[in-house]
Formats: C-alpha cells, structure tokens, sequence
C-alpha cells in the first residue's frame, strides 16, 4: 500500500468518526431536550395534582387573604373618612377665623377713616390730608371690585 491511499484511507476514517462523532451528539441533544420537556410536564403534572389533593386548604387560604384584604380595605377607609371629616372641620375654623379678621379689619378701617376725618375738621393737613386721600381712593377701590 502507497502512502497515499494510506492517507486517503486515513482522511475517510478520521471524516466517518467525526460523522459518528457529530451524529451521537445530535441524538443526545434530542434526547436532552426531549427529557427536560418530559420532565417539565411531569413536574406540572404533579403540581395540579398537589393543587387538587389540597384543593380545600388552597380555597380557605384564599379566602383568608381576600377576608383580610377587606379588613385592610375597611380600615383605611375609615381612616380616609376621618381625614376627609377633620379636613371639612378645618376649612370651616379657618372660614369662621377669616370672617372674624374680615370684621375687625372693616371696624378698623372705619374708626381710621373716622379719626382722618376728625383731624381733617380741625384743620391738620400734609400727612393727615394724603392718608385721607389714599384710604378714600382705597375703600373706592374695594367698592367696584
């Protein structure tokens, strides 16, 4: 045997063990993924079966959560309630005080009107004479708004 049909023969070995070679692996991979999709549907399997075999410790665990969720619900909802009441009960202070600061600063702009006026009649000017000035263009002011 020549050197070359030596190497031929051995070039056509290596190429069929490497098609053997790549064959093999091709099968495992199938077999691979073929048992973890077996495996997958099996662990499914048991766990519908573990739902079903507890079926009533699941339906009163449920309804345990949504029992307490209702609670939780109810809670903060009185708590929203009072907030909304303390709300409505401090905008009417602050509507009250408002009022009464309104009242005094109308009494007080009219017992200085009154008093500019008294000074006016008993002839004092320069400053008495522009605070007048300014406080009646003021309360004319206030009364077109």
């Amino acid at each position: 045997m020549d050197i070359t049909s030596y190497i031929q023969a051995l070039v056509t070995t290596g190429g069929v063990l490497m098609g053997i070679w790549g064959f093999v692996k091709v099968v495992k991979d199938i077999k691979k993924n073929n048992d973890e999709e077996h495996d997958r549907r099996q662990r499914w399997d048991n766990a519908a079966k573990v739902l079903e075999e507890n079926k009533e410790k699941w339906d009163k665990g449920l309804n345990d959560v949504f029992e307490e969720r209702k609670l939780i619900v109810q809670r903060y909802d009185n708590k929203l309630n009072e907030i909304e009441r303390r709300i409505e009960e401090n905008h009417a202070e602050t509507e009250a005080k408002i009022q009464q600061t309104q009242s005094e600063l109308f009494i007080l702009t009219e017992c200085m009107a009154a008093v500019l006026d008294g000074l006016k009649q008993l002839n004092c000017n320069g400053k008495v004479t522009e605070a007048k000035q300014t406080l009646d263009a003021y309360l004319m002011k206030r009364a077109h708004e």
